[in-house]
């Protein structure tokens, strides 16, 4: 036995606290004696000791090269949050972008959440190895002691991706970039709030993640993304309350007998957000750094860790069958659902789907949310009249949409993973492919109504008089995520004629890029689908409704397609 910090206790047999090793020296030891096998294993079999350094000089170069390109592309997509300049209320801290960026941190607040939340099941965020965890974790030092730098690291790390990101999303608001007139006179200093705010808040999803590998602490970690997956849903909505609720402060907090906490708040909301985000960051960091390390269960991560290596081998090998595997078995809830008769009778594949809807009634609710969520992007991305829109919202805004679409589509891709898909049902398989997309495009057309809704309640893209081109862009981007999720749904083997190598332009070989690319090919689909539906639509009516057209070609091509190939199987 030992105390705090590995001291010796009175439990303590005789001669074990004389044995007792502390961590940090045994760490630098093992350091040490693996630094010197990896440079012997590789001047025995030839390779230069100085390729690691070759390996980091690539990746900073990389950094350098495409880093500036991301964030101009998402300085790009923060310019349609600014419009609102005649709207500003005199001492608001960020000027006219205040609301806009708050409910576009709101939204990415809940995505990273959720992503956090997944990669619990992938053996993270806080990592280890199976024989970490076999003879470190279990042995004789603490796992909050194993675990403490590597909290650190995690956190320092989130705070500069949040930070990067929220510096340009700030700057194309607010108006400070090259070519944009700042709105209401904003400078560097508003922006430099923005990204404080995005470090601080950041850690709130960290947390959620980390307590999502604790046995105690998990089902509270998902209720708590739930909650932020909600709130960046209905975030929208602040596009309509705040200015109402800014107009009623203003003129009480301007006369000269009121002051206060409240009204400093009511006029300058930045302080109040710098507050709330760092109350957060100071309880996600105690909880992180003192708590919740010393109750992960290390055996689950380090077998996750292990499911995730094979995984990823399986993936460079072309087999992307592991991925379900990797995410675990779906959580069923409500067993005692059963088929509906007069619905069993007419479509039992609808009615199969509808009891899988039933019993899954979280993740589906989570997926319509984050449909709705893609609806809104599309609309904020899309063109209207005297507004350019942003082409990176309408891509993301599809791309959520095709990733909420995986909940939708569950009876579709457990069909198609048959070796005879469907054997046991009367009819052809154009007719099942069809009854499995009845239950997707009803949840599909939810989510889509829903972000329109929150649309028109905002007044977004000229929503309700002239959002013709937002309500075009949005239905056709969610045709095209159901009939691209059929397409790409039981085809998980990489074909073989793929790996045949293939000459570069500039040397080398490209056929690692295909099979990568084909592993991607329903969000490459989307994506580029998406690119032309946004500059179509900002280039005019007719051209836009041709772009239309040519998505729902191109959706029924891909559905005939899957048809064909579950009929060959």
């Amino acid at each position: 036995m030992s105390g705090p910090g590995g001291a010796a206790t009175a439990a303590d047999e005789p001669g074990e606290a004389a044995m007792r090793v502390p961590y940090a020296p045994w760490r630098r030891w093992v350091a040490r004696v693996r630094r010197r096998s990896a440079l012997a294993r590789a001047v025995a079999a030839g390779a230069d000791p100085g390729d690691r350094v070759y390996l980091v000089y690539g990746v900073f170069l990389l950094a350098l090269v495409y880093g500036p390109v991301l964030w101009s592309a998402l300085a790009q997509t923060g310019l349609p949050l600014g419009d609102r300049g005649a709207e500003a209320l005199a001492g608001r801290w960020s000027s006219s972008a205040f609301d806009g960026l708050v409910v576009v941190g709101l939204c990415l607040g809940g995505l990273v959440a959720l992503l956090a939340i997944t990669a619990a099941r992938a053996g993270g965020p806080l990592w280890t190895s199976p024989p970490e965890a076999r003879f470190v974790l279990a042995g004789q030092f603490r796992p909050a002691e194993v675990l403490r730098r590597r909290v650190v690291v995690l956190a320092v790390g989130a705070a500069v991706a949040a930070a990067f990101g929220a510096s340009a999303l700030a700057a194309g608001a607010l108006g400070v970039v090259r070519g944009a007139t700042p709105n209401d006179g904003a400078t560097a200093a508003d922006v430099a709030g923005w990204v404080v705010v995005a470090a601080l808040a950041v850690q709130l999803p960290v947390m959620l993640g980390v307590a999502a590998q604790t046995p105690r602490w998990r089902t509270r970690a998902l209720r708590a993304t739930g909650v932020l997956v909600g709130l960046g849903v209905l975030a929208p909505v602040l596009e309509v309350v705040a200015p109402q609720v800014r107009g009623v402060a203003g003129p009480v907090c301007g006369e000269p007998a009121t002051g206060g906490v409240a009204c400093s708040l009511a006029t300058a909301p930045g302080w109040g957000l710098v507050a709330v985000a760092g109350a957060a960051a100071v309880v996600s960091l105690w909880s992180t750094m003192r708590s919740l390390p010393g109750e992960i269960d290390v055996d689950a991560t380090a077998s996750a860790q292990r499911t995730t290596v094979a995984t990823t081998q399986a993936l460079a090998g072309g087999e992307a069958g592991g991925v379900a595997d990797l995410l675990g078995p779906a959580r069923l809830r409500g067993r005692h659902r059963t088929l509906w008769a007069p619905l069993l009778r007419h479509a039992p594949v609808v009615a199969r789907d509808l009891v899988g809807v039933r019993r899954r009634p979280g993740p589906v609710l989570g997926s319509v949310l984050a449909g709705t969520g893609g609806a809104l992007l599309l609309v904020l991305g899309s063109p209207s009249t005297g507004r350019p829109g942003s082409v990176t919202a309408v891509v993301l805004g599809a791309l959520v949409l095709y990733a909420a679409s995986a909940a939708w589509t569950g009876g579709l891709r457990e069909t198609a993973s048959q070796p005879r898909p469907g054997g046991l049902l009367p009819g052809s398989v154009g007719r099942l492919l069809a009854g499995h997309l009845v239950v997707p495009a009803l949840l599909g057309a939810a989510s889509a109504g829903a972000g329109l809704g929150l649309a028109v309640l905002g007044g977004l893209a000229g929503l309700p008089h002239d959002g013709t081109r937002a309500v075009v862009v949005v239905a056709s981007a969610g045709v095209l995520a159901l009939a691209v999720r059929g397409w790409v749904a039981g085809a998980t083997t990489v074909p073989a004629e793929l790996f045949t190598p293939v000459s570069a332009p500039g040397g080398g070989d490209a056929s690692t890029m295909l099979v990568a690319a084909w592993l991607v090919r329903g969000w490459l689909t989307v994506t580029a689908l998406a690119w032309m539906l946004h500059g179509a639509a900002g280039s005019g009516t007719v051209l836009m409704l041709c772009a239309a057209g040519f998505v729902l070609l191109v959706a029924v091509l891909l559905v005939r397609s899957t048809v064909s190939r579950l009929g060959r199987t």
